[in-house]
Parts: structure tokens; sequence; C-alpha cells
């Protein structure tokens, strides 16, 4: 049987690397797309070594400049072209929170410039690849989703970070932009057999909480220790690439393991 092949973005850590180890552990062949190619290369060593029976991959992916973006996705294109190679799967799952107002390249407030729109981007550059049947895609989001509120400025405002800043808004407002994502993918794809989920992996202890010297993620790192293992996060988006029927995850976000 062909090796079937995932991307995931954000591979080398937390969620993201959970999801290459339990992917790879089934067989499958997985395109590690990170920003930092040391750390990558450090993930795939540490999951080679375990002796998981799929191939792993590694490319450079930086979300937050959307030019390095379109020449990741050319790169892929090519890559796949050399391996012969198809995508089974793509997993949005790299994700950044900011205490403080930061902006990419592009002029974008960086967290929903990498959470979103660095995905968004990805995506469509791989359209024609992706929409085939049998292609699924997963959005790795967060209950975090639900004190969204895209509605309280312009759009446009909220995109470049405008008006007064604060990072969990920015956050949640990302992760809504990733279940509204999911959705949207749904709706236009399905007939060309895609299936298009989001999910919330759960509160895991994961390095997110340790990037930021802010009240909130002092707490956090407090109790981190009560968190769930990044490696159940990694087995729930697993099991919805390749375990669950089309029909029982078409458009749909889970909170809790399928």
């Amino acid at each position: 049987m062909e090796r079937r092949l995932a991307l995931v973005t954000g591979a080398n850590s937390g969620v993201g690397r959970e999801t290459t180890r339990a992917l790879a552990g089934e067989g499958w062949s997985v395109l590690m797309l990170c920003r930092s190619l040391d750390r990558g290369q450090a993930a795939l060593d540490e999951i080679r070594g375990e002796g998981a029976p799929g191939d792993l991959h590694l490319l450079r992916l930086d979300l937050g400049d959307l030019t390095q973006v379109q020449g990741a996705a050319e790169e892929v294109g090519e890559w796949l072209d050399q391996k012969d190679a198809q995508i089974d799967a793509l997993v949005n799952n790299a994700g950044v929170y900011r205490a403080s107002l930061e902006r990419t390249p592009q002029g974008f407030e960086r967290t929903l410039g990498v959470n979103h729109l660095g995905h968004f981007l990805l995506t469509r550059l791989l359209e024609r690849r992706l929409r085939r049947t049998g292609v699924r895609i997963v959005q790795v989001s967060s209950e975090g989703h639900r004190r969204a509120r895209l509605r309280r400025r312009p759009l446009a405002e909220i995109l470049r970070g405008e008006g007064p800043y604060n990072g969990v808004q920015a956050y949640c407002d990302s992760k809504l932009a990733n279940v509204l994502f999911g959705e949207e993918l749904q709706r236009r794809w399905s007939a060309d057999g895609v299936s298009s989920v989001a999910l919330h992996p759960g509160v895991l202890a994961t390095g997110i909480w340790d990037r930021n010297r802010n009240f909130l993620m002092w707490l956090a790192r407090i109790f981190k220790p009560l968190m769930g293992d990044p490696a159940h996060g990694g087995a729930n988006v697993a099991r919805l690439v390749h375990d669950l029927p089309a029909g029982e995850i078409e458009g749909a976000y889970f909170k809790t393991p399928p």
C-alpha cells in the first residue's frame, strides 16, 4: 500500500510534534513544516530514533511572513513533484500568543498573522493539491475561540492590531478565525471530497505558556504540572486525520476527544 502523507505545521514542539509522532507511528509519511530548522531537525531525529515506521521530512515555514509562506508553498510543491507524492492530510497546528503587540513584516498583528493568516495563505496556495477525494484538513483551534470579538472594531483594524491591544483577545480572535476557516473550507471544497474539521486539543502543558512574561503566563506556568499531556492532543489530532469516517467529522468542531 502506498504510504500516506500528512503536512504538519509547527511540528517541532507541543501538539505538532506529538501529532507527527502519532502519525509516524501509524506508518504515515510526515512533512514537518517548522520555522526553526534546528528545532525541527531535533524533533525529527528524536521521533526517528524511537523506531517509528513512518518517513519524516523537514521544510522551513515561517507563518509570520507571508512572503516566506509563499516560498515555502512553492518548495512543498517542488518536493511533492520530486517524490511523485500527493497530500492526504494538512494539519494547521502552529500557533503563538503574544502578550505585547508585535507586527509581521506585512504589518499584521502577529498572533492573528501566524495563527490564521499564514495558515490561510498556505492552504490556499496548496489548493490544487488539496482539493481531491479523501483529503483531510485539520485546524487546531481552542475553546478560547468562544471569547473572540471580531466585531468590536473594523476587521482591517483588528488585523493590523490598531486600538488598545489585548494579547488574550488577539489569541481568542485567531482561534475563532481557525474554526470559521475550517467551516468555510468544508462548505467550498466538500464537493471535491475534502473533509475539513477543527478541534480544541485540550489545555495542555506545551511551550506556549513559557514564551511571555506577564501575569497570565506566570499563573499558567504554576498550574502547568496539572495540565494535560501534549501526547493526548497529538493523538486526538491524528485520530481525526485517519481514524474517523469522513461523514462523522465534516465541518465539525470537537471540544473533547471524539
